[in-house]
């Protein structure tokens, strides 16, 4: 059986880019381990994932180590299609699984903002949950432009609250993942990337804003008063059916 300690060496090692010292990571470790615990033996879990990124390795990390004690399952998701044993769901924005079949669904790679029809497929996470079911969805509020042409919304935590109470969802839990302070030193990286400058420049300024921006970022998020919420790089959405 795993620990929280051990499943936190897992996550800060193996998700690319994760940094403990990160509230955002930290945050999204913590959502992750509450779907870990609702995913106890006996139960059904879907895990909605992106292979085709930087970043889809992480899959093997929640299959082999969050949720090896459940019966998993996992759907890629591509190109505002979903994606099943390598092939394109024929339905777009259709989950290929009968109606009240798992216990947990998760996002382990934030997804939400490359659906054209959010409120369909949200509709699909209350149809595929049993009732008192639990979905664990990360959703973007401020980030740039990114996999064009399939970049669509970012959301509100109005807009994230009135989507699942509309599918059928009856607890909705929003947490913010950061101040924002973190938001304005990652689109100062962001704005860095797109200045060109020789290559002995780029490498310089990524190591000034991954040893002296962010450590500063990080250090002053902690005394965000709440105003953050409003400049949060995402939102948690822990809703129950």
């Amino acid at each position: 059986m795993e620990t929280k300690e051990s499943l936190k060496k897992e996550f800060f090692t193996r998700v690319p880019k994760a940094r403990e010292a990160n509230p955002v990571f930290r945050k999204i470790f913590e959502f992750m381990y509450q779907a870990h615990e609702a995913a106890r033996p006996g139960t059904r879990a879907l895990n909605i994932f992106s292979s085709q990124d930087f970043s889809g390795n992480r899959e093997e990390v929640y299959r082999e180590k969050f949720f090896n004690e459940c019966e998993y399952e996992a759907v890629d998701f591509w190109e505002d299609k979903f994606v099943l044993n390598e092939q394109k769901d024929i339905e777009k924005h259709t989950l290929p699984f009968p109606d009240n079949h798992f216990d947990v669904l998760v996002t382990t790679k934030v997804i939400m903002e490359h659906i054209s029809e959010p409120e369909r497929a949200i509709r699909e996470f209350s149809r595929i949950l049993k009732p008192g079911g639990q979905a664990f969805i990360i959703a973007p509020l401020v980030r740039r432009q990114h996999q064009k042409p399939y970049d669509y919304f970012r959301y509100t935590e109005f807009a994230l609250q009135h989507l699942f109470k509309k599918a059928g969802f009856k607890e909705i839990i929003l947490t913010p993942t950061n101040g924002g302070v973190v938001t304005l030193s990652a689109y100062a990286y962001f704005f860095q990337r797109e200045i060109p400058m020789p290559k002995f420049l780029v490498k310089f300024f990524d190591w000034f804003h991954s040893w002296i921006i962010e450590p500063v970022a990080f250090y002053l998020d902690r005394f965000d008063n709440g105003y953050g919420r409003d400049l949060s790089l995402y939102f948690l959405v822990h809703a129950k059916k």
